[in-house]
């Protein structure tokens, strides 16, 4: 597969801000409140968020954050409206196609490599982690490594 440079030239900022971010944390404005994780991040903001602060960001762009395998991941078709996606490896969990936005641990790269591989080894280009199938990167994160500054 070819990799067309001036299609993946720029990174937005939002996209390295988001796979930067930490998710998951007790929301300040909120802290007293029931399910107050900040499981969300604005794209005009560059900011995670709780559900209780989303009438704050209604006239915003915002994509949901799921964890998966202790990590944290987006839905496939969420992102794709906003980002290139392709050649970034899809993850099925629940009926749902979701990308992980950070780098898998080692722990979690162990543990691949003791489940049976396909004919075929495929590796992210990047970090070299085993990968399903023959996608370039395992996570956002690596796939705009390349090109962030």
């Amino acid at each position: 597969m070819m990799i067309s440079q001036e299609k993946y030239a720029v990174v937005p900022p939002w996209v390295i801000a988001m796979y930067k971010t930490m998710f998951f944390r007790n929301c300040m404005v909120h802290p007293n409140t029931k399910k107050n994780e900040q499981d969300r991040f604005c794209i005009d903001c560059l900011c995670s968020f709780c559900s209780h602060c989303i009438p704050a960001h209604t006239r915003h762009k915002h994509v949901k954050i799921r964890r998966y395998v202790y990590s944290d991941v987006i839905n496939r078709h969420d992102l794709c409206k906003l980002f290139d996606c392709s050649g970034i490896q899809t993850y099925h969990t629940n009926k749902t196609k979701v990308l992980f936005l950070k780098q898998r641990n080692h722990h979690q790269q162990q543990q691949q490599q003791q489940q049976p591989i396909n004919s075929k080894d495929y590796s992210c280009i990047i970090c070299d982690r085993n990968l399903q199938d023959n996608s370039l990167y395992c996570s956002i994160a690596c796939k705009v490594s390349i090109f962030a500054t």
